[in-house]
Protein backbone atom coordinates (compact mmCIF):
# COMPACT_ATOMS: atom_id res chain seq x y z
CA UNK A 1 0.00 0.00 0.00
CA UNK A 2 2.92 2.35 0.87
CA UNK A 3 4.03 2.06 -2.60
CA UNK A 4 0.78 3.01 -4.34
CA UNK A 5 0.71 5.80 -1.98
CA UNK A 6 4.41 6.85 -3.13
CA UNK A 7 3.90 6.49 -6.51
CA UNK A 8 0.94 8.49 -6.39
CA UNK A 9 2.60 11.69 -4.46
CA UNK A 10 5.24 11.18 -7.20
CA UNK A 11 2.96 11.69 -9.94
CA UNK A 12 1.41 15.16 -7.93
CA UNK A 13 5.01 16.13 -7.00
CA UNK A 14 6.61 16.11 -10.95
CA UNK A 15 3.36 17.93 -11.84
CA UNK A 16 4.31 20.88 -8.86
CA UNK A 17 0.84 20.17 -7.29
CA UNK A 18 1.57 18.39 -4.32
CA UNK A 19 0.13 19.29 -1.20
CA UNK A 20 2.23 21.31 1.18
CA UNK A 21 1.13 22.78 4.92
CA UNK A 22 0.32 26.03 4.71
CA UNK A 23 -2.02 25.86 1.05
CA UNK A 24 -5.14 25.68 2.98
CA UNK A 25 -5.12 28.77 4.47
CA UNK A 26 -3.59 30.35 1.17
CA UNK A 27 -6.89 29.09 -0.75
CA UNK A 28 -9.30 30.10 1.50
CA UNK A 29 -8.35 33.21 3.40
CA UNK A 30 -10.09 34.19 6.84
CA UNK A 31 -13.72 35.80 6.09
CA UNK A 32 -13.62 39.56 5.68
CA UNK A 33 -15.81 41.43 8.06
CA UNK A 34 -18.80 43.59 6.44
CA UNK A 35 -18.70 47.41 6.81
CA UNK A 36 -21.68 48.44 8.87
CA UNK A 37 -24.55 49.88 6.62
CA UNK A 38 -26.11 52.97 6.82
CA UNK A 39 -29.03 54.41 5.55
CA UNK A 40 -28.84 56.01 1.88
CA UNK A 41 -27.24 59.43 1.46
CA UNK A 42 -26.68 60.74 4.80
CA UNK A 43 -25.21 64.35 5.05
CA UNK A 44 -22.26 63.64 7.85
CA UNK A 45 -21.15 67.27 9.23
CA UNK A 46 -18.66 65.50 11.71
CA UNK A 47 -18.02 61.76 12.99
CA UNK A 48 -21.22 59.95 14.13
CA UNK A 49 -23.50 63.19 13.66
CA UNK A 50 -26.13 62.85 10.89
CA UNK A 51 -28.30 65.76 9.37
CA UNK A 52 -31.89 64.84 7.54
CA UNK A 53 -34.27 67.16 6.23
CA UNK A 54 -37.77 66.35 5.17
CA UNK A 55 -41.39 66.66 6.25
CA UNK A 56 -42.32 65.15 9.95
CA UNK A 57 -44.57 62.14 9.64
CA UNK A 58 -45.95 60.04 12.55
CA UNK A 59 -45.11 56.39 12.34
CA UNK A 60 -46.50 53.66 15.14
CA UNK A 61 -45.30 55.76 17.89
CA UNK A 62 -41.90 57.45 16.25
CA UNK A 63 -42.02 60.47 14.32
CA UNK A 64 -40.30 60.01 10.86
CA UNK A 65 -38.31 62.30 8.66
CA UNK A 66 -36.69 61.51 5.29
CA UNK A 67 -35.75 57.71 6.02
CA UNK A 68 -35.11 57.73 9.54
CA UNK A 69 -37.52 57.55 12.72
CA UNK A 70 -37.33 60.21 15.87
CA UNK A 71 -37.63 59.03 19.07
CA UNK A 72 -41.09 59.95 20.60
CA UNK A 73 -39.89 61.19 23.55
CA UNK A 74 -37.03 63.15 22.34
CA UNK A 75 -39.88 65.09 20.28
CA UNK A 76 -41.56 65.75 23.25
CA UNK A 77 -38.92 67.64 24.86
CA UNK A 78 -37.80 69.32 21.86
CA UNK A 79 -41.03 70.53 20.40
CA UNK A 80 -43.73 69.98 23.04
CA UNK A 81 -46.47 67.62 24.08
CA UNK A 82 -48.34 68.57 21.07
CA UNK A 83 -45.80 68.09 18.11
CA UNK A 84 -48.30 65.67 16.44
CA UNK A 85 -50.64 68.30 16.30
CA UNK A 86 -48.57 71.75 15.41
CA UNK A 87 -45.62 69.76 13.82
CA UNK A 88 -46.58 67.23 11.39
CA UNK A 89 -46.43 67.93 8.24
CA UNK A 90 -44.01 70.70 8.12
CA UNK A 91 -40.54 70.62 6.88
CA UNK A 92 -37.70 70.09 9.36
CA UNK A 93 -34.15 69.94 9.70
CA UNK A 94 -33.05 66.91 12.27
CA UNK A 95 -29.76 66.58 13.57
CA UNK A 96 -28.03 64.11 15.79
CA UNK A 97 -26.50 60.53 16.42
CA UNK A 98 -27.87 57.51 14.12
CA UNK A 99 -28.35 53.92 15.21
CA UNK A 100 -29.27 51.22 13.32
CA UNK A 101 -31.64 48.79 15.50
CA UNK A 102 -31.45 45.27 14.90
CA UNK A 103 -34.96 43.35 15.08
CA UNK A 104 -35.80 40.06 16.68
CA UNK A 105 -37.16 37.40 15.36
CA UNK A 106 -40.62 38.70 16.82
CA UNK A 107 -40.28 42.62 16.28
CA UNK A 108 -42.37 43.78 13.04
CA UNK A 109 -39.75 45.24 11.21
CA UNK A 110 -40.56 45.92 7.39
CA UNK A 111 -37.14 47.01 6.41
CA UNK A 112 -34.78 44.22 5.97
CA UNK A 113 -35.09 43.48 9.66
CA UNK A 114 -33.06 47.08 11.08
CA UNK A 115 -34.76 50.08 12.27
CA UNK A 116 -32.74 53.30 11.42
CA UNK A 117 -32.89 55.69 14.46
CA UNK A 118 -32.09 59.34 14.59
CA UNK A 119 -31.76 60.67 18.19
CA UNK A 120 -31.48 64.77 17.76
CA UNK A 121 -29.65 66.94 19.13
CA UNK A 122 -31.62 69.70 17.41
CA UNK A 123 -34.61 70.69 15.30
CA UNK A 124 -34.95 73.28 13.03
CA UNK A 125 -38.37 74.41 10.89
CA UNK A 126 -37.78 75.46 7.70
CA UNK A 127 -39.71 77.77 5.56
Amino acid sequence: MRAVSRRFTLCFVAFGIAPTPGCREATNPPPVAEEPKVASNPKRAEEGVETREGELQTSKGFGAVADVLLPHDVLEEKLGSDWRKTMVGKRVRVRGKLRIHKCGPMEQCLIQGELPILTPDSIEVLP
